[in-house]
């Protein structure tokens, strides 16, 4: 029987902000937003692998979780994807276990709505991890809209922890 907590990275990706949590147990061990839209485009998804180089290296988790994307006909959604595949691949390469899973599937385990808007699982997660609920309420749109990221990754690990141990990688949903 395991004697430490399991420990999951979780990455919201996107081309403007990256979210991600760290969960280790039920405790959460970081969270947060980096801005990507400071740096060049053509550079954003190595700025992300380094930023998932220092994530590994600094919490040694047992899984890394990233949000499913699609290959998509026009750029910005299959930039999207292509961001989400190199992570994968990143964490995969470093021997890291690694799963995906939809935006609808988290959501539809943690608010009981497959379609429920990112606010409203970030709700349920601010219920659930009162230190977190200063991120819901801000002065800006653009604040709450950039914490979203953030829960939306916490998210990917409290359902990813809730599921059996992935063997090397999955992908459901």
């Amino acid at each position: 029987m395991r004697k430490t907590p399991r420990t999951v990275l979780a990455i919201d990706p996107g081309l403007r902000e990256l979210g991600f949590a760290v969960l280790t147990g039920r405790r959460v061990a970081a969270s947060g937003v980096r801005p990507l839209f400071l740096t060049p485009s053509p550079n954003r998804v190595g700025e992300a692998r380094r930023l998932l180089k220092g994530w590994l290296s600094a919490y040694r988790p047992d899984d890394v979780v990233i949000e499913r994307t699609y290959a998509h006909p026009t750029g910005t959604f299959d930039s999207v994807h292509r961001l989400a595949v190199a992570l994968q691949k990143a964490a995969s390469r470093r021997g890291f276990r690694t799963a995906t899973y939809s935006p609808q599937t988290v959501r539809k385990a943690i608010v009981g709505n497959g379609n429920a808007e990112k606010v409203e699982a970030a709700k349920v997660l601010a219920a659930k991890y009162p230190a977190l609920r200063m991120y819901l309420s801000s002065d800006r749109k653009w604040k709450a809209r950039y914490f979203l990221n953030a829960f939306d990754a916490l998210a990917l690990a409290v359902f990813h922890q809730g599921q059996n141990p992935p063997s090397r990688s999955r992908s459901s949903g």
